[in-house]
């Protein structure tokens, strides 16, 4: 990791609010969505502070893939000015808060998931209806799976030399 980016992770780690580091499965916290970055991350207000957040077990399309506009105004129409919850609240390899994230009642990891605008992440997912979900919207070709085989976030990133971001 170049030492720019590990100093921005680690400033990053040390001054988010307290509450984002809760262990998973604990007390929900309340954010209100002030930010959608694209069709996976929002930035949230916790207690008055600015947190950028993952949703958690699912991979949306990068801005130069088929589908990043629909995905990221799905997400947009969910959530954008919305008090949400945020559960299962962890880090990933780069420092990044993930978590699972629900606005108005709707699990949106899983309604990005079912709308075809997001992929299920690689590594087994804690929540396994993720997977059913990802067969329906093939099934009905929604979104992403209108094509006959979609490239897959990681595969694009991996492929253009893509570094994430917070």
């Amino acid at each position: 990791m170049r030492p720019a980016i590990a100093v921005l992770v680690l400033v990053t780690w040390l001054t988010l609010p307290h509450a984002a580091f809760a262990a998973p499965n604990t007390e929900p916290i309340h954010a209100q969505i002030l930010q959608i970055v694209d069709g996976d991350s929002v930035t949230v207000s916790i207690d008055g502070e600015l947190v950028r957040v993952r949703l958690a077990e699912i991979d949306a399309p990068e801005l130069d893939q088929p589908f990043a506009t629909e995905s990221r105004q799905s997400l947009f129409d969910l959530c954008l000015w919305v008090h949400a919850e945020l559960t299962s609240i962890s880090r990933d390899y780069y420092g990044r808060t993930l978590a699972r994230v629900e606005c108005n009642g709707v699990d949106v990891n899983a309604e990005q998931v079912r709308r075809g605008l997001a992929w299920v992440k690689n590594q087994a997912p804690k929540d396994k209806k993720l997977h059913r979900l990802q067969e329906e919207a093939k099934a009905a070709k929604r979104g992403l799976w209108a094509f006959d085989s979609p490239t897959p976030p990681w595969e694009w990133r991996s492929f253009h030399n893509f570094q994430p971001s917070e």
